[in-house]
């Protein structure tokens, strides 16, 4: 059957059937064509949370319960002259009313605002804690609030050069209400002029993201495009031998866009990196089966027998390529986050698509328009010295190779155990991008955008949150949180009683005594059914929650600071009442990264247990199992001791390079091992085997190693620095394995043909 197709797609006495092949593609690309301007952009911030985990089902239920814990927006205003300035004062509370009329605003917690109590005789009195109208009172308001621990880092910088505004936004917002959102709010800003304001919030991240997106899929698609040409350019020297592989890779990245949009994929993160994945693995085969049809026609091999010679030598070796890339790129089923599945199922789709066309595209084209003329090599291809000094080098040097692998593997793994594995929450945005600069300016002045939550759950049926013992300690937890996560915007049942209690006693640093409690907790649970209550306590009592917002000090920290809260949970005997559990949206973050390197180890494993079974069906030998794996493997643990030394950290986007790097990777080593059975199976000496199937498949090999890279190079310049990695790293890879299927795998293939002149 396999045969039997191939021979009908190349061959050259049935014209007509390959003007008909031309036909049903240019249809078919003419209706993709149509459908690309459907294909829709998308960043979905909880897409990216692990599908079926319990922790994301606890999450979800804890917010049903309560309320989002990332729909808000910091709106830091800064004055570089001092915040104790009137005219800035006036338009930071004229800002207030204006940000508070905006549609889908719920609530504005503004510094002109905020109020405190003082005792007034016998009575507390409330008072506002700035007032602006009256400039004699600045130094005793500037002296009230820094000595107040719960304003400073909240909503005034510590330097005492800029104000923070906290706007809660309504809940589960579509991406056009986001962005309409996010448009109005620095609209408000806008009439106020004001020397520098930062914002930081899901509206406005998320609208970046998407907007950065959309600017670097096309910036990818260019660039892959511009690259692959020069690379074609070079190798042919030709118009013919650049436009027409061009065409087949070109038309897999229209062909699979046009799919996804069929099927109902948008273009995420993720996705916006799978032209430049088409581009770079369809070029491979288009590579192979290109040079060697450039190769007979030079040596004068007639057109009846051209195509038949490529069906034998290069066909079969593609299809196993194919077989080795899809393989990697599946093993990203493995991971429990939908973008990454999409991202494996459809550059598998892309990759295999290309491989068709490469099948039944080119070879229709060369055979009805073949080129005037012989295409001529450049010196990469050509049979020069480079290639013969390498098999040189090679057979001269069989045991340094040996022992610099050796070498290179130690050194390696001394760096793996330098390998962390952490993530921060907008890491993917590069600091030239104005909302990661924005973050940061909050996470240097204040006390973070973090979000951090915190629920609290009464193990005793017969007991409640509104008890003493366990608003006492609420307030512990409180105070630990607020001294080790450094947090601000701290919000608790406990902190609700002092600022209650503050009305009677003026001091809100203090919990009320037992007997004071009583007659607080008889009001509170008599408006338990409260709008703003239900988002603290549950009607029934049983559950609360801590809510509050530090810096992004990356998950390792953070997952150290986790630990510390549990051990102090432990040691004052809290968890015999409660049952504390930390939630929210950026805890699925740092968990979805554990997950993702977990999944994606996983991947790894099952790319290389289904590949090592692969080779052993084709070969039926485990020891050139072996051999296969080694070449690529070691540019895999090179790469990780590389990440280890330089400080790359293990998460979710360097993870994925694995997989798919071994996939690629052992595409070069198939096509040396196929070539020389193909010698061998001549009669040729095993000497001079080798030594062809280093000339032959050598000059492919680098050309398309190189070719690999130009692709994978255009991602390092991305803004999202995920993407930058991840091009990055699989460069390396992939230049690391050239040089490992060049001079190691052609040494470990003697040792095992060794006085033997075939398998």
């Amino acid at each position: 059957m396999y045969n039997c197709i191939f021979s009908l797609l190349n061959s050259p006495k049935r014209p007509i059937f390959h003007v008909i092949i031309l036909g049903c593609i240019a249809l078919i690309t003419a209706f993709f064509i149509s459908r690309l301007p459907l294909l829709g952009f998308d960043y979905d911030f909880e897409a990216l949370f692990p599908n079926e985990n319990e922790e994301l089902k606890h999450y979800e239920n804890y917010r049903n319960t309560f309320e989002y814990d990332n729909e808000f927006v910091l709106i830091a205003l800064e004055h570089p002259a001092g915040i104790f300035q009137k005219n800035f004062l006036l338009k930071i509370d004229s800002l207030y009313e204006k940000l508070s009329a905006i549609p889908n605003i719920k609530q504005v917690q503004c510094p002109t605002r905020l109020s405190k109590y003082n005792l007034g005789g016998l009575v507390p009195i409330k008072t506002q804690l700035l007032h602006m109208d009256d400039e004699t009172r600045y130094r005793e308001d500037s002296i009230s609030v820094y000595s107040d621990p719960d304003m400073v880092g909240a909503f005034f910088a510590e330097d005492a050069k800029s104000l923070c505004l906290f706007v809660k936004t309504e809940e589960n917002l579509s991406k056009v209400e986001s962005d309409a959102l996010a448009l109005k709010i620095e609209q408000a800003v806008s009439t106020f002029p004001i020397e520098m304001v930062h914002y930081a919030g899901r509206i406005f991240a998320q609208k970046v993201y998407l907007e950065q997106l959309q600017r670097e899929f096309l910036t990818f698609i260019l660039l892959a495009f511009a690259f692959v040409m020069l690379l074609l350019w070079f190798s042919f020297r030709s118009v013919y031998g650049t436009l027409v592989p061009i065409t087949v890779v070109l038309l897999s990245v229209i062909w699979t866009l046009g799919l996804m949009q069929l099927l109902g994929k948008s273009i995420d993160l993720m996705c916006s990196m799978l032209p430049t994945m088409i581009f770079v693995a369809g070029m491979s085969d288009v590579t192979h089966y290109f040079s060697a049809y450039t190769d007979e026609r030079k040596k004068g091999i007639p057109d009846t027998q051209v195509f038949s010679k490529i069906r034998k030598e290069v066909a079969y070796p593609t299809f196993l390529t194919l077989l080795t890339t899809v393989i990697g790129f599946l093993s990203l089923l493995f991971s429990s986050i939908q973008p990454v599945r999409d991202f494996g199922i459809y550059t598998s789709l892309g990759v295999s698509v290309a491989y068709v066309l490469t099948y039944s595209f080119l070879p229709s084209v060369l055979q009805l328009y073949p080129p005037k003329k012989h295409l001529e090599r450049s010196r990469l291809q050509s049979k020069g010295l480079n290639m013969q000094k390498g098999i040189h080098l090679v057979f001269r040097n069989q045991k340094k190779i040996i022992l610099f692998s050796i070498l290179a593997l130690l050194v390696s793994f001394f760096g793996i155990n330098q390998l962390k594995i952490n993530n921060t929450l907008l890491e993917d945005l590069s600091d030239r991008v104005k909302v990661k600069r924005d973050f940061t300016y909050i996470d240097e002045h204040y006390s973070g955008a973090r979000p951090f939550e915190l629920e609290i759950k009464i193990k005793d049926p017969t007991k409640s949150v509104w008890d003493y013992a366990q608003v006492k300690h609420i307030h512990h937890l409180d105070s630990f949180i607020k001294k080790e996560y450094e947090a601000g915007f701290v919000i608790s049942l406990a902190n609700l009683v002092q600022r209650l209690d503050a009305q009677m006693t003026a001091n809100p640093a203090y919990l009320p005594s037992e007997s004071d409690y009583a007659e607080l907790r008889n009001t509170l649970e008599k408006n338990k059914k409260n709008k703003t209550l239900l988002k603290l306590v549950s009607a029934d009592g049983k559950v609360t929650r801590i809510s509050a917002k530090f810096k992004d000090i990356g998950s390792e920290k953070v997952n150290a600071l986790n630990s510390k809260l549990m051990a102090f949970i432990e040691a004052n005997s809290m968890d015999k009442d409660l049952l504390i559990t930390i939630t929210g949206a950026a805890h699925l973050i740092d968990r979805n990264n554990a997950y993702m390197v977990e999944n994606m180890l996983q991947g790894f494993a099952f790319s290389i247990c289904l590949i090592a079974l692969l080779t052993f069906l084709v070969h039926r030998s485990w020891k050139m199992v072996l051999v296969f794996l080694v070449p690529n493997l070691i540019p895999l643990i090179v790469v990780s001791g590389f990440m280890g030394l330089t400080g790359i950290e293990l998460k979710s986007a360097t993870a994925l390079v694995f997989s798919i790097a071994f996939g690629i990777a052992t595409d070069d080593t198939i096509h040396f091992i196929s070539r020389l059975k193909i010698e061998l199976q001549t009669g040729k000496s095993l000497l001079y085997a080798f030594k062809r199937s280093y000339l032959e498949t050598g000059k492919p090999i680098v050309l398309t190693t190189f070719i690999l890279m130009g692709g994978f190079v255009t991602l390092m310049f991305s803004d999202f620095q995920s993407i930058y990695y991840f091009g990055m790293l699989i460069c390396i890879t992939m230049f690391i394995a050239l040089l490992a299927d060049l001079f190691l795998l052609p040494v470990l293939l003697l040792m095992i043909y060794k006085n033997s002149k075939k398998t």
